[in-house]
């Protein structure tokens, strides 16, 4: 069952990196994208597997499509602006980009604890 007002962003609630991302996307886009702790909402979405939430954030459209990874923060980011910006489109067309964004992605949510030392959180 998709989310009815707003898209809808999990993250891992049990990562502090993720938490930190999470207040500051909460702060700027309450009000066009729900940002909340994959596990408070996993039971919602049966058809998502559990190891998903692990790996990586997902987004759950209104229409009930689901992305993740990079895919998944770049359209939050659409979406709490208001607009595409110019990521996205690159993302999307822009051949060798969604690997490369992805393969970014993926070094971040592996080292998750050393970004967040070099964050300061």
């Amino acid at each position: 069952m998709p989310p009815t007002e707003r898209p809808l962003l999990l993250f891992d609630g049990d990562c502090q990196f993720c938490q930190q991302w999470a207040r500051r996307w909460q702060t700027a886009y309450a009000v066009r994208l729900a940002v909340v702790p994959s596990q408070e909402a996993r039971a919602q979405f049966p058809e998502i597997p559990s190891a998903a939430y692990d790996e990586a954030l997902q987004l759950i459209e209104l229409d009930g499509s689901v992305y993740s990874g990079a895919n998944a923060a770049l359209r939050a980011i659409a979406h709490g602006r208001s607009r595409r910006g110019f990521l996205l489109p690159i993302y999307e067309s822009v051949p060798g980009a969604a690997l490369l964004m992805e393969l970014g992605y993926r070094i971040v949510a592996r080292h998750r604890r050393i970004f967040s030392m070099l964050m300061g959180s």
